[in-house]
């Protein structure tokens, strides 16, 4: 019985191998074996079923690469890190704001609008190196503002304050960020934006202002915090709110302002027209001089 060429090619393929000693590098590979054997059948290489890759250690996260889900997981990251800070920080700051203004109401007010721009520009406080004092500051400026005290329903009658409310409004601020928060000279010079030299000059004034153990004295009203008026997760809604209600106010003003330049452009030069045509030049009569 004759045999195929390729069954003979085969068949040489196999002795020599077997007279061959296995050195380094040349192991036998089952691939080619599995290769050679299919020759031998008549069959091509080509149909030889090649072993699958084995799957990467370890179970594979579904959620991975996929954009939805990361942008779900970053954004509850997010609120996790704004209601932690809020839930930590909001009651102390509260009590702050009130000792600096001698209001609750406006403590309240001014504590609930720091935090409230905090979370619109939430990307740029997250990465700031102390998000709290980011928020205190913003806290701190806004109750302090000249024009608070203008508004009825935020101003302190004088017989009400306190002798650290009687303190001009840099003076308090200064005293109650050294002594009664502990911070450094050089940063309650910056957070009051104010130079060193006249940071220490108010220090030394309030504490001769107030007497002997202000600081304690100071320390222990901050203790004495009271309760956040939302909770950290309504806090972040009613700002989402209001900034929809802000952004949709921009937008309709700006639409009127250029209806209104519109109008003007359109019928302003046609009435100055009209009015040139109802009211024509009257001619010079003959024989009449007209006035230089």
């Amino acid at each position: 019985m004759s045999r195929t060429p390729t069954a003979k090619a085969a068949k040489a393929v196999r002795k020599r191998r077997r007279h061959q000693p296995v050195q380094a590098g040349n192991a036998p590979n089952p691939q080619a074996a599995q290769a050679a054997q299919a020759a031998a059948q008549g069959k091509s290489a080509a149909s030889v079923r090649r072993p699958e890759p084995a799957a990467a250690d370890g179970p594979r996260d579904p959620a991975s690469g996929n954009p939805a889900i990361e942008a779900e997981r970053i954004a509850e990251a997010a609120q996790a890190a704004f209601d932690l800070l809020y839930t930590r920080d909001a009651p102390a700051l509260l009590r702050q704001v009130e000792l600096l203004t001698g209001s609750t109401r406006l403590a309240r007010h001014a504590v609930h609008r720091a935090f409230d721009q905090a979370w619109q520009r939430w990307p740029e406080v997250a990465v700031d190196p102390d998000p709290a004092g980011w928020i205190r500051a913003e806290a701190h400026h806004h109750a302090l503002a000249p024009w608070q005290q203008l508004l009825p329903w935020y101003r302190t009658p004088p017989r009400e304050r306190s002798a650290f409310q009687r303190l001009s409004p840099g003076t308090r601020h200064a005293v109650l960020l050294h002594d009664g928060l502990g911070l450094s000279l050089l940063r309650t010079a910056a957070e009051s934006m104010a130079t060193t030299s006249m940071t220490r000059r108010r220090i030394v004034r309030g504490r001769e202002a107030l007497g002997e153990g202000a600081a304690v004295r100071l320390g222990d009203l901050l203790d004495e915090q009271p309760e956040a008026e939302y909770p950290a997760a309504m806090v972040r809604q009613l700002s989402e709110q209001w900034l929809r209600i802000r952004t949709v106010g921009a937008v309709v003003a700006t639409v009127l302002i250029a209806l209104v330049t519109a109008v003007g452009l359109v019928f302003g030069p046609l009435s100055e027209r009209v009015g040139a045509d109802s009211d024509p030049a009257v001619p010079a009569q003959e024989g009449v001089s007209q006035p230089a």
